[in-house]
């Protein structure tokens, strides 16, 4: 696998920059693992303990509302994703997280992670950037779901996750979009 100092210290590098110091803690905290597809990161109920980083490959977080399964969150190639409220408050997550491809992805524990923010200033900017960067993931989601029409929200999903359309199941993305497969399938045939 590849090391932590051509990927996840790139991406965490574009956030705010680490030392070569704080990079190598990192990569000693820092499990890679090959994941199958389908894997679960995140049972919904279970607490979460670990941030994830998707070097590649795509997965979701997801929750259910009245027995529907429904996708609230991608993440794609160089991207991260966790149990983020389970993640700061301790208490049993609403949320799973699944693989939809097989992915490298690293893990690192949310316990650890805090440590090096308590260790090291550059490390807690980069954390407060990472959850900076939770916040308005989620404010966006609220207000393209409030205020764009779904041709809108289909057309920024290819834009914010390249290549997702033909990577993720139908199913997933039309419960993103929180519209029907049939609408989905209208959309992708470009008559809507």
């Amino acid at each position: 696998m590849e090391s932590i100092n051509t990927s996840l210290a790139e991406a965490l590098n574009k956030i705010s920059k680490l030392s070569s110091v704080v990079i190598e803690e990192l990569n000693q905290l820092t499990k890679a693992s090959g994941v199958k597809k389908n894997t679960i990161l995140l049972d919904v109920g279970a607490v979460s303990r670990h941030l994830y980083f998707i070097q590649t490959g795509l997965a979701r977080v997801f929750y259910f509302h009245e027995a529907e399964d429904v996708t609230d969150y991608f993440a794609i190639d160089n991207q991260f994703i966790g149990g983020v409220e389970s993640l700061f408050t301790g208490m049993p997550s609403k949320k799973g997280i699944h693989v939809l491809e097989d992915s490298i992805i690293y893990s690192i524990l949310y316990a650890d992670l805090e440590e090096l923010c308590r260790k090291y200033h550059e490390m807690e900017r980069a954390g407060r950037m990472l959850a900076i960067y939770a916040f308005l993931e989620g404010q966006q989601r609220i207000e393209s779901i409030r205020f764009h029409e779904a041709k809108e929200r289909y057309k920024a999903l290819g834009n914010k996750y390249p290549g997702i359309l033909n990577r993720c199941p139908l199913k997933h993305i039309a419960s993103y979009l929180g519209i029907t497969q049939v609408s989905l399938s209208r959309l992708r045939a470009g008559s809507v």
